[in-house]
């Protein structure tokens, strides 16, 4: 991770840090804003405008060039568009680079192979030569889809986006309440050896805070509570 990212909201008096050390918590026990936060904090990830401000030293920065957000663990995809644009390009830079010499290859043995096949046919035919692309769609190549838990989609899903996109930080709502703390503490270890943030945005307090993690806690009268702050 470059540097800590600090979120700031008009609502939350104490700035959200987000840093590869230490697992920042939301706790909203206001159903109106929990709800108000999560959509606003959806709506930047997609790359629009939201109420909340990502910084890095003093700089502003876009969400969604740096971040990845799963709201509902029980339904996110890997196999979006977005995700295998993303792979399909990160699979082509390989193609034309370490791996040149076998795509010319192939490259070459699918030309001499529609030619002979154009020469086949009784009537004229024309083609383009395969880009890389055109064989990984043609072969359907994805992101396995069979897991055995969710922490090993989740993590597939963080060393995913780690590569192909350079994330620094991952948001996650909800999250205490499908993992329990062995399986936390397993994607914690594993994002801090990776050095990405993670934030967890929950709309109540499931147990108590593990020792790495820090809360922003908001009541349901709107009072603000920091629980694992330095004094």
């Amino acid at each position: 991770m470059r540097e800590e990212i600090t979120l700031v909201h008009v609502h939350i008096e104490t700035p959200l840090l987000i840093s590869e050390n230490v697992p920042q918590l939301l706790i909203v026990e206001n159903p109106d804003e929990f709800y108000r936060f999560v959509t606003d904090l959806d709506r930047q990830m997609e790359g629009e405008e939201g109420e909340f401000a990502f910084s890095c030293n003093g700089n502003i920065i876009s969400a969604e060039k740096y971040g990845a957000m799963i709201c509902d663990p029980f339904h996110f995809e890997l196999n979006d568009k977005k995700m295998l644009n993303l792979l399909y390009k990160y699979l082509e830079k390989n193609a034309l680079g370490e791996y040149l010499t076998y795509f010319n290859k192939l490259t070459a043995q699918t030309v001499s192979f529609l030619e002979e096949l154009a020469f086949s046919a009784p009537f004229g035919l024309s083609y383009d030569e395969p880009q890389p692309i055109d064989y990984f769609k043609s072969a359907n190549i994805k992101f396995e889809k069979s897991y055995e838990s969710l922490e090993e989609k989740l993590l597939c899903y963080i060393n995913a986006l780690i590569e192909l996109k350079k994330c620094e930080f991952f948001i996650f709502v909800n999250l205490k309440s499908v993992l329990d703390d062995e399986k936390l503490l397993l994607l914690y270890n594993h994002c801090q050896a990776e050095k990405v943030g993670v934030l967890l945005i929950e709309n109540c307090r499931t147990r108590p805070l593990l020792s790495c993690e820090k809360a922003i806690l908001i009541t349901e009268d709107l009072c603000e509570i920091l629980e694992n702050y330095e004094d």
